[in-house]
C-alpha cells in the first residue's frame, strides 16, 4: 500500500515535544538568570578593583563647560601704595614732637605764687595778741587806738550829700615800734567811699598810736553815722 508524500514522521514530532517541556523551560529561565547574576557581580566587583587600584571615576555635568562669566573678565582695582603716605605722618609726627619738647624746654617753668611772708618778728618768737571788738577786749589801749582813728577819719562828702550811712570793719597790726601793718577790710561796705575812708583814715592815725609792748592785731569797726556826725 503506497503512502503519502506529506506524511509526517511520527519520531520527529516526538523529539520536538519532548525539548519544550516544563522541565526543560524551568531550566533555561534558571540559566539565564544566573548568567546575569554573574555579569552583575562582575562589574560590580571590577568597579571596586579600579577604585582600590587609585582610579576615580568622575562625573563632568555641562554646566562645567559654561563660558565664564563677564565679572572674572573685569580686572579689580589694584590698591594704592599707602607706605609713603604712612612714612609721610609719621614724619609729621615726629616733627610736631619736636616742636613741643622745643616749647617745652625754651618756655619757662610757671613762677610760683608769692606767699605772704609772715612777720619776721614772729618768727623770732615774739608773742602776738589780738584785741578784738567781738571778744570784748575794749580796754583802755583799744580805746586810745579807736579814738586817734576817729581824728583822723573823714567822712565822705559825695556820701554825706546823698545822706548815705555805713559801717567798715577793719583789721591790721601794731608792732613794738609802733609800725602798722597788714591793714585790710574784713567786712566792706556795701557804698565803697566808706571802705576807702576808713583805710586812709588808719595810715593817718598810725603816728598817734600808743607804744605797745608786743606786737598786736587789732580788729574794729568804723562807723559812719549822720546822726551823730562826730567823725
Amino acid at each position: 500500500m503506497k503512502t503519502s508524500a506529506f506524511q509526517q514522521n511520527p519520531n520527529k514530532n516526538a523529539t520536538k515535544s519532548s525539548l519544550f517541556t516544563p522541565a526543560f523551560l524551568g531550566f533555561a529561565i534558571s540559566f539565564v538568570l544566573h548568567i546575569g547574576l554573574v555579569v552583575w557581580l562582575f562589574g560590580v566587583f571590577h568597579n571596586v578593583e579600579l577604585q582600590q587600584n587609585g582610579d576615580t571615576i568622575t562625573t563632568i555635568a555641562l554646566a562645567t563647560f559654561q563660558a565664564p562669566s563677564n565679572q572674572e573678565n573685569v580686572e579689580k582695582p589694584k590698591p594704592t601704595p599707602t607706605r609713603q603716605h604712612k612714612k609721610q605722618i609719621q614724619k609729621e609726627q615726629v616733627k610736631k614732637q619736636g616742636k613741643l619738647a622745643k616749647q617745652e624746654e625754651l618756655s619757662p617753668p610757671p613762677t610760683p605764687a608769692p606767699k605772704a611772708k609772715p612777720d619776721e618778728k614772729a618768727e623770732e618768737g615774739e608773742i602776738i595778741q589780738t584785741l578784738s571788738y567781738r571778744n570784748g577786749d575794749e580796754d583802755e589801749t583799744f580805746s586810745q587806738i579807736k579814738r586817734a582813728i576817729d581824728r583822723k577819719n573823714k567822712y565822705p562828702n559825695m556820701a554825706r550829700k546823698r545822706g548815705l550811712e555805713g559801717e567798715v570793719i577793719v583789721e591790721f597790726v601794731i608792732h613794738k615800734d609802733g609800725k602798722v601793718a597788714n591793714i585790710r577790710i574784713i567786712k566792706p561796705c556795701p557804698h565803697d567811699p566808706f571802705n576807702v575812708a576808713a583805710m586812709n583814715a588808719i595810715k593817718k592815725a598810725q603816728r598817734d598810736f600808743p607804744r605797745l609792748s608786743v606786737t598786736t592785731k587789732i580788729e574794729l569797726p568804723i562807723v559812719y553815722e549822720l546822726k551823730t556826725d562826730r567823725i
